[in-house]
C-alpha cells in the first residue's frame, strides 16, 4: 500500500515538473517569436526610411528645377527691360600719341581722368511683372550725377613727353545694360549740352556705355559736368565709386533691401516704408588713381550698390521645409512603432508605407499649392489636414484590430 503510495506521488510530482517545463518553453518560444518579428520588422522599417529619403530627395530636386525656373524667365524678363545695372561714371577720355623709346613707332592711348568730386543721388520704384505663376522684381530708377573734374593739376602731374588732343576729348559714362535707358541722357558741361551716343568711343576701359566729345577742353582749368539717367533694371542696381571723393544716396520705398559691394552703407534707415542709405568713398579707398593712362590701370568692376529681394520666397521655403521630411517621418515611424509595442496593435509594413506616402505627398502639395497662394497660406492649410489624417489612421487601425 504504502509503495503504491508512493508510485502516485512520484507520478504526481513528475507530471507537475513536466508541465512546468512545457509552460517554460512555450514561454520562451513566444517571446523568441516576438522578438523575431520586431526585429524583422524594424529590417522592413528601415528600408522603408530608405525609400521614402529618395522619394524626398525627388521632391527636393523639383524645388530647386522651379526655382530655377522662376530665375530663367526673370532674365527673359529682363532682357527686355533692363539687366542689374551698374553704372561707372562720369570719365573724361583724352587720346595721347607719343613715340617710342627707339623714336621710330607711335604709340597711341587714352589719357582718363577721373572727378575730383562725385555725387550720385537716386530713386528706386519697383515694378512686379509676371509671366505665368512666375514674377519677375524688376525697377525703375532716376539718377543725379553731380561731378567736378580739376583738368589742369590732372594733366601737369600725369603728362610728361605725350601730346594730347584736347579736340577728340570725351566724356564716357558706363551702363552696364543700354536695354534699360528710358530716356535721352542729356550731359551739362559748364554752360554747354552735349548729346551722347552709344559706345565708349574706342576706349577698352570699359566694355558698354555712351559718350559723347567735350568742346575747348583745353581751355579750362576746371569743368563741371551734370546729367540724370532714368534707367529699368532688374534687382540690383550699383556704381563705380570713380570720384576723388564719392557721395552716393540711394532712396526706394521697397521694404527688403540688401546692400552689397567693397563698402557698405555708412547711413541707412530701412522701415516699412522704404530705405534710404548713404555711402562715402574717397580716393585712398580704392585700388586705381584718379588719373592713369590705359596701360596703367584698370577700373574695379566691383561697385557698391543695393539689391531688392523678396521677402517671401516660397521656393527658399519649400527648401528649408523639405530637409525636415526626413526627420518628421522617422518622427512618426517610432511612434507608431511604439505604439504598436505597448498597446498590442498590430501594424501592417504596407500600412507604414502609407504613412511615409502620405507624408512625402504632403511635403509635394505644399510646394503645388504655395505657388499659387503662398507658403504661409498653404502649410496652414494643409498641416491640420495632414495631422487629423494620421491621428484617424491610427484610430482606424485600433479598431480593426480590436
Amino acid at each position: 500500500m504504502i509503495r503504491y503510495i508512493f508510485l502516485f506521488n512520484n507520478f504526481v510530482i513528475q507530471s507537475t515538473f513536466n508541465l512546468f517545463i512545457m509552460k517554460i518553453e512555450m514561454v520562451s518560444s513566444q517571446q523568441f517569436n516576438s522578438r523575431t518579428n520586431l526585429m524583422v520588422k524594424s529590417i522592413i522599417i528601415f528600408f522603408l526610411v530608405i525609400i521614402l529619403f529618395a522619394l524626398t530627395n525627388a521632391i527636393s530636386g523639383l524645388v530647386y528645377e522651379r526655382s530655377q525656373n522662376k530665375n530663367k524667365i526673370g532674365n527673359e524678363i529682363a532682357s527686355s527691360w533692363g539687366q542689374e545695372q551698374t553704372i561707372t561714371g562720369p570719365i573724361i577720355a583724352i587720346p595721347y600719341h607719343k613715340m617710342d623709346q627707339k623714336g621710330i613707332n607711335s604709340i597711341n592711348g587714352f589719357l582718363y581722368l577721373m572727378p575730383d568730386q562725385l555725387n550720385i543721388s537716386g530713386q528706386m520704384d519697383p515694378e512686379i511683372r509676371s509671366r505665368g505663376i512666375y514674377q519677375a522684381l524688376l525697377y525703375k530708377s532716376s539718377l543725379n550725377f553731380k561731378s567736378t573734374f580739376n583738368i589742369k593739376n590732372k594733366i601737369e602731374s600725369k603728362v610728361s613727353s605725350e601730346i594730347l588732343d584736347y579736340n577728340k576729348a570725351n566724356v564716357i559714362i558706363g551702363i552696364s545694360d543700354l536695354t534699360g535707358i528710358r530716356n535721352p541722357i542729356m550731359l551739362h558741361c559748364n554752360e554747354s549740352q552735349i548729346s551722347l551716343v552709344s559706345g565708349t568711343s574706342g576706349s577698352d576701359v570699359l566694355s558698354s556705355g555712351v559718350s559723347g566729345y567735350l568742346p575747348s577742353l583745353d581751355q579750362k582749368d576746371s569743368i563741371d559736368i551734370h546729367f540724370s539717367i532714368d534707367l529699368n533694371g532688374y534687382q540690383s542696381l550699383s556704381c563705380i565709386p570713380v570720384g576723388k571723393n564719392t557721395i552716393i544716396n540711394l532712396q526706394s520705398s521697397w521694404s527688403s533691401p540688401s546692400f552689397f559691394g567693397q563698402f557698405l552703407p555708412q547711413k541707412r534707415e530701412i522701415s516699412d516704408k522704404g530705405f534710404n542709405a548713404d555711402w562715402q568713398v574717397l580716393e585712398q579707398n580704392r585700388i586705381f588713381n584718379s588719373s592713369f593712362y590705359d596701360s596703367e590701370s584698370k577700373i574695379a568692376s566691383n561697385g557698391i550698390g543695393v539689391r531688392l529681394i523678396e521677402p517671401v520666397d516660397s521656393y527658399l521655403k519649400n527648401e528649408r521645409n523639405i530637409k525636415y521630411a526626413l526627420l518628421i517621418i522617422c518622427l512618426c515611424f517610432m511612434c507608431y512603432f511604439f505604439i504598436e509595442i505597448f498597446f498590442k496593435i498590430r501594424i501592417h509594413p504596407i500600412q507604414y508605407f502609407l504613412i511615409g506616402a502620405a507624408l512625402t505627398i504632403f511635403y509635394l502639395l505644399i510646394l503645388s499649392m504655395s505657388e499659387h497662394i503662398g507658403f504661409n497660406l498653404t502649410y496652414l492649410i494643409l498641416f491640420p489636414v495632414q495631422s487629423r489624417f494620421l491621428s484617424l489612421f491610427i484610430i482606424l487601425i485600433r479598431f480593426l484590430s480590436a
